[in-house]
C-alpha cells in the first residue's frame, strides 16, 4: 500500500485530533501514515511517501500555525518540486472570520500547486461555526480521497 506524508498545523489541538483519526482510517485501510507535527521538507523526502496530506488550522488573520509555519517557509526556500505526487488538504476554521475563513489551508494547497503536485480531490474547508464533529467531516472527504490519491 502507499505511504503518506501527514503534516499537522494546530494551535487549539483540534488538527492534530482530526490527523489522528484520518491516521488511524489510513492505517486501518493499509496504508503507512508518517504524522508529522513539526513538519519539514527533510522528513517529507525522508519518509519515502506516496502522498502527501495537509490537516492544518487557520490563525490570526488567516494565518499558518505556528508550528507548520516553518514547514511552508521550507518549501518556498527550496521549492521541492513534487512532480505530480499527489496531496491533500484538510482546511480547519471559522467562517465568522470572513474572507481569511481557513486561510492557512488556501496557502498549503496553494504552494503545493505551484511545487507541480496533483491534487486529485479539492481541499475541503470545516468550519467550527458549523460541526462539532470535524473529525467526521474530515474522514467523509478523506474515502474520496484516499480513492483517487492512494489507488
Amino acid at each position: 500500500m502507499s505511504v503518506v506524508y501527514l503534516a499537522v498545523g494546530s494551535v487549539t489541538g483540534t488538527a492534530k485530533a482530526v490527523s489522528c483519526a484520518l491516521k488511524e482510517r489510513m492505517e486501518r485501510a493499509g496504508h503507512q501514515v508518517v504524522l508529522d507535527e513539526a513538519a519539514s521538507v527533510a522528513a517529507m523526502n525522508s519518509s519515502g511517501c506516496d502522498a502527501v496530506l495537509i490537516c492544518t488550522s487557520t490563525t490570526g488573520s488567516g494565518d499558518l500555525p505556528a508550528n507548520i509555519l516553518p514547514f511552508y517557509m521550507e518549501l518556498e526556500e527550496q521549492f521541492p518540486l513534487q512532480n505530480g505526487r499527489p496531496f491533500g488538504v484538510i482546511s480547519l476554521g471559522d467562517s465568522s472570520y470572513g474572507d481569511t475563513f481557513c486561510g492557512a489551508g488556501a496557502l498549503m494547497e496553494e504552494r503545493f500547486c505551484e511545487l507541480q503536485g496533483s491534487a486529485p480531490v479539492p481541499r475541503v474547508t470545516i468550519d467550527a461555526t458549523e460541526t462539532v464533529t470535524p473529525d467526521d467531516d474530515a474522514l467523509f472527504w478523506l474515502e474520496e480521497w484516499m480513492e483517487q490519491a492512494l489507488a
